[in-house]
Parts: C-alpha cells; structure tokens; sequence
C-alpha cells in the first residue's frame, strides 16, 4: 500500500543524495520503506512525492539491491511510464521467487533495508 522514497541515511530525501551533474540524466540513490498492505501484481512506487527534487518528469530504470534473507524485491516500469506508473513486486518471506500474497506486509519486509540507484531523464 505504502511505498515511502528515503535518502541513503534513511531520513527524507533531500537535494543530497540527487546528481544531476551528468548532461541528460538525474542520478538519486536512497532506501525504501515499506508498510501496510501489499497488492497482487506489485505496490506503487510513488516518484510524485519526491518530484521536487528530481527535476524530471520521466524514471528511465531502477535498481533494487536489499539486505534480508528470504525476501526478494523486483520493480517493475518502462522508461516511458509516468513517475508513479513504477510498482515494486515483493516476494515471499523465505520462498525466493514467489510473489507476496495480497495482504499486510511481515515484519521481516517492513524492517528490511531496500537500497535503490534510479535513473531519470533530466527536464530541459
């Protein structure tokens, strides 16, 4: 249900962990935070609620990387989709390679550590 977009400490998202020195593209790395319900299929991941400090209007590929063992985290877009077409699909705890189930997230994935490095296509 809840996908929240952290910087790398784990804090809100700040113009720190966003790159934009690269001509065309704007770089960002920070942590994932989930909670409350998943839906089958993948959660939104919401880039809407840090589109101020991206400066762009379109995420062209994403790169998940976590820290729990048994839990397994793919996203799912295209770099054409809109800043909150993205979703995340979530396996299941201890069964690598199944999707969660349609419902309240364990404690084992709200605790869990969810890097990510994104790529954006700069406004011009």
């Amino acid at each position: 249900m809840a996908i929240q977009i952290l910087g790398t400490d784990g804090n809100p998202l700040t113009s720190k962990d966003v790159d934009g020195s690269a001509a065309n593209f704007v770089y960002v790395t920070g942590q994932l935070k989930f909670s409350g319900n998943y839906a089958t299929g993948g959660d939104t991941l919401d880039w809407t609620t840090v589109a101020d400090k991206l400066c762009s209007s379109q995420c062209l590929n994403l790169f998940l990387d976590w820290q729990g063992l048994g839990n397994c985290y793919w996203p799912i877009g295209q770099a054409s989709t809109a800043l909150n077409g993205w979703k995340v699909k979530v396996g299941t705890v201890g069964t690598y390679g199944s999707e969660h189930g349609a419902s309240a997230y364990e404690a084992a994935i709200t605790g869990d550590v969810v890097s990510f490095t994104a790529c954006f296509r700069k406004l011009l």
